[in-house]
């Protein structure tokens, strides 16, 4: 199949499935006799594999990573979990993260509902900003 049947296959840009080509994570295709890269069905496999692990929240980087471990033949499940782990504790503190920002911005929200004329904002008092237009 050619780049673009490739790319709606797996609803992905053209210029994604060049990239990922470019850094190595999908193989070259071969070349047709007329000139046009020819992507066999392994390569819908993979593209289908790397928009999963993104969609989990793999980097590219980790993907890479998850590629050369099921390649390896002495890899043992030990390895992928614990880079699934790994994982888990980034998502974790991004949640923690987020809440804290959530707690922050609630707490300054409940400041303009305690302020009762419609002079400077708390808000925007809390935040450091100056000026009035």
């Amino acid at each position: 199949m050619t780049i673009g049947q490739l790319a709606k296959t797996v609803n992905v840009n053209i210029q994604t499935v060049r990239y990922y080509e470019r850094i190595g994570l999908i193989d070259r295709p071969d070349i047709s006799e007329s000139g046009y890269r020819m992507y066999s069905e392994r390569a819908v496999d993979v593209l289908r594999f790397i928009r999963h692990a993104k969609d989990m929240g793999f980097s590219l980087k980790q993907i890479s990573e998850l590629f050369s471990l099921n390649n390896n033949e002495y890899n043992t499940c030990s390895n992928v979990k614990k880079l699934a782990e790994e994982k888990v504790y980034d998502i974790n503190k991004k949640i923690a993260s987020l809440d804290l920002m959530r707690k922050e911005i609630l707490s300054l929200i409940s400041l303009c509902e305690e302020k009762r004329d419609d002079s400077i904002c708390p808000i925007l008092d809390v935040l450091g900003f100056e000026g009035r237009r």
